[in-house]
């Protein structure tokens, strides 16, 4: 495999707050097709009927009757028990307020399988420890005993002690290539949403926005601060990205830390005609995607900007993202998934549902119903 290639596919699964990659979930065209479900011959994307429940309702129930009886969502490309998705759903499901059936099953299935999602051989993940420890956060759950009291089970001490303190490198998280701005703005979002604030996240913090280029985006795999920025192309893989971006932004406000750069212009030039946003935006000619607008909403959100009138273009970025999701034109089975290039896409909705809920990351503990929402169809 070619060395863009690799490095494209490891871009593209990144963000997926977060499940398949690396660190957590992005999307291209690449994404979409490894994590996708062809949909039925009847699917649409466009609703018919009455909705008599909010978008980010219907995909949380999607996501509740996606989950396994023991809680765990199956990754529906590898078809086996994915931590990293089942993180994702929790976090999603507390987002909207409902499945809390599904929450106490997937909280409890992820504290006895976490071990071998967060570690390999013997090496923490930054970014999976990171996302573990806020869906454990969203679930009420602590993640310093997470599953236990051992010392293997305080995920925040593992997360803390991957971080470099001294040195070149001063305040990163992870080493090889586990060392990422999408890994370190996970980072400080696990440690600002446990309340573990402290020279470690000044550090990192500060490390962080030394990553942001001068047009207000961060690159994924960028992580010397002298080292040039690229130009937006789909053949690198390499430039500032809306995913990395977004989750970098969340990170630095959670914090309360420095943004060098204001990174609304460069949400600004990246989002599409249609109020969309794209991996790598439309200097690289790639159409929007339901993943990476939803990242950019909820850095939007943090940012209090989601409603300025520069984000509106051709419907909000809301409204975009809401165009995604399959009604009730779609098989019943697929009626509140997200598509993502065409095809039915778990990730697509794992991802969009905290962002229609009004959440920024990370998403705190809320009342959860046990309601698992279904769109309300009448005939057209």
């Amino acid at each position: 495999m070619s060395t863009s290639v690799l490095r494209a596919a490891r871009a593209c699964v990144a963000a997926s707050l977060l499940a398949l990659g690396a660190a957590v979930p992005i999307a291209s065209a690449a994404a979409a097709g490894a994590s996708a479900r062809a949909p039925g011959a009847a699917s649409s994307a466009k609703s018919a009927g009455a909705l008599t429940v909010t978008p980010a309702a219907a995909g949380a129930g999607w996501i509740a009757r996606s989950m396994g009886a023991n809680g765990a969502v199956t990754d529906s490309y590898s078809h086996l028990a994915s931590a990293g998705d089942t993180a994702n759903a929790i976090v999603a499901l507390v987002a909207a307020g409902v499945g809390a059936n599904q929450v106490k099953a997937g909280t409890h299935w992820l504290e006895q399988n976490f071990a071998s999602y967060v570690s390999a051989k013997g090496v923490d993940n930054p970014g999976r420890l990171s996302l573990v420890i806020l869906a454990a956060v969203a679930a009420g759950a602590d993640p310093a005993h997470f599953g236990g009291r051992g010392k293997s089970n305080n995920l925040v001490a593992r997360l803390a002690a991957t971080e470099k303190l001294t040195g070149v490198g001063a305040g990163s998280f992870g080493s090889g290539v586990n060392v990422n701005a999408f890994n370190q703005s996970l980072a400080l979002l696990a440690l600002g949403a446990t309340k573990r604030l402290g020279k470690g996240t000044r550090l990192g913090a500060a490390f962080l926005a030394g990553l942001q280029c001068t047009d207000g985006g961060w690159e994924f795999g960028r992580v010397v601060a002298t080292a040039p920025c690229a130009k937006p192309s789909p053949k690198n893989y390499a430039s500032p990205d809306t995913n990395t971006t977004a989750i970098a932004v969340m990170a630095l406000v959670e914090v309360a830390g420095h943004i060098p750069h204001s990174p609304l212009s460069f949400f600004q030039a990246s989002q599409e005609s249609n109020g969309s946003f794209a991996l790598y935006g439309v200097a690289a000619g790639q159409q929007g995607d339901p993943n990476s607008t939803a990242l950019v909403i909820q850095a939007l959100i943090a940012l209090h900007a989601l409603g300025n009138s520069q984000f509106a273009r051709g419907g909000s970025p809301e409204q975009a993202l809401v165009r995604f999701q399959y009604g009730c034109k779609a098989p019943s089975g697929e009626q509140g998934e997200f598509s993502s290039f065409g095809a039915a896409n778990q990730l697509a909705t794992l991802q969009a549902v905290p962002a229609l809920a009004g959440d920024t990351m990370p998403v705190g503990r809320h009342m959860v119903s046990a309601a698992e929402p279904r769109l309300s169809c009448s005939a057209s």
